[in-house]
């Protein structure tokens, strides 16, 4: 590691991030995510800091770290399970932005381009994972039953309640395929829109639909058997 990478993880390791079993809301309200992704002027500010770090302005690239170190935790937290390893994950997020800085061309925003180094380290990582019981998403219900119901489904909520419901949809969110469970968390849990995901992922709308709408299927599935029990 050069001296600017460490200087540059000398400045991640002295921010602040959620404790371990925060909730999605408490991470989102942490994050900033849908203010920040709205805000034009902030998206300005991003095109001043990339190109002073371009420059070789490396408290402009702290800057940046400062500022979206919790959304890419809040990705990468909600596929990995054991906090070291998340820590670990984040870190390498950065430092591979810091040295892939110069080959960014501004044809995205800052954040997409950010946002898209951490999904594609975070997806290897779990396909070098061999047992599934090591992912795990916190209250992975937000958003999906909802879903669920509107394609006509019985709600879990009717068979369980609180903790073992839950755990039941994590189960199965946890089950999804790595490129089906990535879109499920950054549309429900990230608030992404299915033409910001697509951006990230680098594929197009429809695939991200058809990726959704067989998650929501599998779960439906997977889940039926809450309900059939009552």
């Amino acid at each position: 590691m050069t001296s600017d990478e460490q200087l540059m993880t000398d400045r991640m390791q002295n921010t602040d991030l959620p404790s371990e079993g925060g909730s999605p809301s408490h991470l989102a309200d942490a994050d900033g995510v849908s203010e920040r992704r709205s805000d034009a002027s902030l998206a300005d500010d991003d095109r001043l800091l990339v190109a002073r770090a371009q420059s070789g302005d490396n408290l402009a690239f702290g800057d940046l770290i400062d500022k979206y170190q919790r959304p890419v935790y809040g990705i990468v937290s909600r596929m990995i399970n054991s906090r070291d390893e998340v820590d670990d994950l984040v870190q390498e997020v950065f430092v591979s932005a810091y040295g892939a800085i110069g080959k960014f061309r501004g044809e995205a925003k800052f954040s997409t381009w950010l946002h898209a180094i951490a999904v594609n380290i975070t997806l290897n990582r779990l396909r070098q994972m061999k047992r599934k019981h090591e992912l795990s998403i916190d209250d992975p219900t937000t958003g999906i039953e909802a879903k669920m119901q509107a394609d006509g489904a019985p709600s879990p909520a009717s068979a369980f309640q609180g903790k073992e419901r839950d755990e039941a949809v994590r189960k199965a969110v946890d089950a999804l395929p790595d490129k089906h469970r990535i879109v499920v968390v950054m549309h429900y849990f990230e608030q992404y829109s299915c033409e910001e995901i697509a951006s990230v992922l680098k594929c197009s709308v429809g695939t991200v639909w058809s990726r959704l709408h067989y998650a929501c299927r599998a779960l439906k599935v997977d889940l039926r058997w809450l309900d059939e029990g009552t």
